[in-house]
């Protein structure tokens, strides 16, 4: 196990994906066991900062009716306030922001 966890570059990011998991999965009052498709030591195992596959986790995230979303690196703290409840600031819409660079008809 430690040679594994030697292989983390990012344990605390990893750390704090797996405790949002958990904190929906307790939300949705499943059990470990009782998620759609996952064993229970590999659900534990992301919930705890551990190596797995990224398939894993995102088949977990999907089990619990969720989807992996990219956002640039600063903007995380946007991101959450607006999954938190507050205003969601409306996407950048790159074909309205470019406009003048559209080919002519």
């Amino acid at each position: 196990m430690q040679n594994t966890l030697s292989r983390i570059r990012n344990p605390e990011t990893i750390r704090r994906l797996g405790g949002r998991l958990r904190q929906q999965r307790e939300r949705a009052k499943l059990a470990q066991g009782k998620v759609s498709g996952m064993r229970q030591a590999t659900v534990s195992k992301i919930e705890n900062g551990g190596d797995v596959t990224l398939d894993s986790f995102v088949s977990y995230a999907a089990a619990l009716g969720l989807e992996i979303t990219l956002v640039p690196i600063g903007q995380a703290s946007k991101h959450e306030a607006s999954v938190a409840g507050h205003p969601q600031t409306k996407p950048l819409d790159l074909l309205a922001q470019f406009d003048d660079l559209k080919d002519a008809p």
